[in-house]
């Protein structure tokens, strides 16, 4: 049967819900283009054999990106289009929260090969999840098959990154098949012609908003006018005070400033007394522990704390807490976090441009001798050293 007929928005007559561009785009299900329309006639084959249901109706929802993507032949736009007006496919401006929404409401089953880690905290049964996903794959005989998954547990710097990835997304500054791109507007400063812009309008400092890019323009989101570039941006990374597993503040490291933390540090450290309570304020001493930061990583060395510094380094067979020596320099990997205390930790975020709150539990604390957590540059967590430790000589 034709495979058209196996799409419908009846959401009572449907049984799974399929992210068609994450199918379409998906080299790993055969094919010579980097996106192939086919796969999604040869995925609908594949759940028809799967349910054993040669008339199995599917949900199709798809990014509106694909109806424009270049890499399909004139005639698969034109297909998807004709999908769209006859009532066949929705089509969103981002698809992934309506393919979680009616999966979480309707109880649909999606097919993806997608994690949505961006969606973690806002549908946290995903994490571990055995009943609401399959994923497509290129069997041996070069058939697309379909089977079963169970969602991953990510860790928190990588939910915070994918969750970045797609506000970049939604403004336009990032996309799928070119993820280079965005450094280029992501990493200059710019300016709204417009007097008084609340984004982009102050000179006197580097704004913190997302622009938006639609085509080749750089555009203010408030106004809709193209922004002049102002010049590079400085790096900086965001920094969480993590006690008892909840996010209490956040803090910025700027490239090439030492920034000292502790219960209360000189000359415009991070006061953490601010933000803890009196137990841990004991055991974190007055300035516990210096960041630095280089423009692609952080750095951390205990100088002079009373009670220790320890590193976690996150591990699939399970976490390994390091201590920290005294004078020490340990250059933290994806994952590590800074132990000041059984209850306290500091924990880099995954981000690479944060511009907006990272949405974990808690609020930021108040300003209190360090930028309190507004939006901001971030950039990867330093790369493993050749030997593999993730720290230097000292």
């Amino acid at each position: 049967m034709p495979f058209e007929r196996r799409l419908t928005l009846d959401a009572s007559a449907a049984e799974y819900v399929i992210d068609v561009a994450n199918v379409v785009r998906e080299p790993a299900l055969g094919g010579e283009r980097p996106a192939d329309l086919g796969r999604l006639a040869g995925l609908l084959e594949a759940l028809a054999e799967f349910t054993r249901d040669p008339a199995v109706q599917v949900y199709a929802i798809t990014d509106r990106s694909l109806l424009t993507d270049g890499r399909l032949t004139h005639e698969e736009r034109q297909r998807l289009e004709g999908w769209y007006l006859d009532g066949l496919l929705e089509v969103l401006p981002r698809a992934d929260d309506r393919i979680l929404e009616l999966a979480d409401a309707l109880e649909l089953r999606v097919v993806s090969a997608d994690n949505f880690l961006d969606f973690h905290r806002a549908y946290p049964w995903i994490p571990g999840d055995r009943d609401h996903f399959l994923r497509p794959f290129l069997r041996p005989d070069g058939v697309i098959g379909v089977r079963p998954r169970i969602m991953p547990v990510p860790a928190e710097w990588q939910v915070s990154r994918k969750e970045e990835e797609g506000l970049l997304l939604e403004a336009g500054v990032l996309r799928r098949w070119d993820r280079s791109a965005h450094r280029a507007v992501l990493s200059r400063d710019w300016r709204c012609p417009e007097a008084g812009c609340p984004l982009f309008g102050a000179g006197d400092r580097p704004n913190t908003a997302l622009p938006r890019r639609r085509k080749s323009q750089v555009l203010c989101p408030t106004h809709g006018l193209p922004l002049t570039d102002a010049g590079p941006r400085p790096r900086r990374a965001q920094v969480k005070v993590v006690m008892d597993g909840t996010v209490r503040g956040r803090f910025m490291v700027t490239a090439g400033e030492p920034l000292a933390v502790g219960r209360a540090p000189a000359d415009g450290g991070v006061v953490l007394g601010t933000w803890i309570d009196d137990t841990a304020v004991d055991s974190v001493s007055r300035t516990h522990v210096v960041l630095s930061y280089d423009g692609t990583g952080l750095s951390v060395v205990d100088e002079r704390s009373a009670n220790g510094t320890r590193v976690r380094r996150r591990r699939p067979a399970g976490d390994q807490v390091v201590p920290l020596p005294h004078g020490e320099l340990w250059h933290l990997r994806q994952g590590d976090s800074i132990v000041l205390h059984d209850r306290l930790e500091l924990l880099p975020s995954g981000r690479q441009f944060v511009f907006e709150e990272d949405p974990a539990d808690g609020t930021v604390g108040p300003r209190a001798g360090a930028e309190a957590a507004g939006p901001t540059m971030m950039a990867v967590p330093w790369p493993p050293t050749p030997d593999g430790t993730g720290h230097g000589d000292g």
